[in-house]
């Protein structure tokens, strides 16, 4: 008999929601614990996704001896904290992106997996559903001939609040770690790591950052262009351009989309996909294949990855302040 996983959940916040979605298409997946600091609130979202336990407690939960891995989903601050209490009881993380506040926090986190030999991944959800796959599968196979520029943005209005939870630098808030992640990941997903970045950004009153636009530098001269931002609607779109045309994953380009090819004489072709749930089913059914396999680490989203994107996104958020 194939065997099941019994699935926690930290934090029953909006994304949290999603994920849970998700967890419901995954036959190997027991919607088992949810926890939060209201015990109405986790008694609520245990009755809309059908989980059998609800807790107060975060730590109560994580006595539980069932439980096999847990989902965090609380504010960026406390990933950190969360992520390493569940690794000391034992129990296999999924934690929602950012990783952590600051790269030494990821290395921490990711010395804690290897010491307890605990499972461990980044809940980058872009990074395995199939259109984000193959947008990057068909720029490897040649579909744009040598690739040259990627171009990303993400943005949209966020009225000012300095109490919400975006402008606060207390919670993490900041374009960057919020929504810039998705275009930094994507631009290191398709070109690798930047050998230079530079950055202009607009602060937002509480000091986070209101708009971000980065430019990359790669290897073989690759050219990343990316911007995120709490103050404007942007096309959300990512392309990458070589010498053939073009490919772009459309609006809302870290989600599941229509992925198209442009030829040089703009004529526009879908390639085709194949998607099933809301895409946050992807990163769930990774993190179970890799339990089942023993591993501690995923081979699509490797702690070295998580370790670079955040060592990226530190040094984005330091050159934003004098940008």
């Amino acid at each position: 008999m194939e065997k099941t996983y019994k699935w926690g959940i930290i934090g029953p916040g909006n994304i949290a929601n999603k994920f849970a979605e998700g967890l419901q298409i995954l036959p190997k997946a027991e919607r088992y614990a949810v926890a939060s600091r209201s015990l109405e609130k986790a008694e609520a979202f245990k009755a809309k996704y059908g989980f059998e336990k609800a807790f107060d407690s975060y730590e109560e939960m994580l006595k539980d001896p069932a439980l096999d891995v847990v989902y965090i989903a609380t504010t960026n601050n406390l990933h950190f904290e969360h992520t390493m209490m569940c690794l000391e009881a034992g129990k296999a993380v999924l934690c929602e992106k950012p990783f952590a506040s600051n790269l030494l926090q990821v290395k921490q986190m990711v010395d804690k997996a290897r010491e307890k030999q605990v499972f461990l991944m980044e809940a980058l959800w872009s990074r395995l559903i199939p259109s984000m796959m193959q947008f990057k599968a068909q720029m490897e196979n040649g579909a744009v001939g040598k690739p040259f520029l990627f171009q990303c943005d993400f943005g949209f209005i966020s009225p000012f609040d300095p109490y919400k939870r975006v402008y606060d630098p207390g919670l993490g808030g900041g374009s960057i770690p919020d929504i810039g992640i998705y275009p930094v990941f994507t631009a290191m997903y398709l070109f690798g790591k930047p050998e230079t970045i530079q950055v202009a950004s607009v602060p937002a009153p509480t000091g986070t950052d209101w708009t971000t636009s980065i430019l990359f530098k790669h290897k073989n001269k690759k050219i990343s262009m990316l911007t995120s931002s709490f103050e404007m609607v942007l096309e959300n779109e990512a392309r990458v351009y070589g010498e053939n045309g073009s490919l772009k994953l459309h609006r809302m380009f870290h989600m599941p989309v229509r992925l198209s090819f442009k030829a040089n004489d703009g004529k526009e072709t879908d390639i085709p996909l194949q998607m099933e749930g809301n895409g946050y089913n992807y990163e769930a059914a990774e993190v179970m294949e890799c339990l089942d396999k023993g591993l501690i680490e995923s081979p699509a989203m490797p702690f070295a990855f998580s370790l670079e994107l955040m060592s990226v996104l530190d040094e984005i958020v330091e050159k934003a302040k004098i940008g």
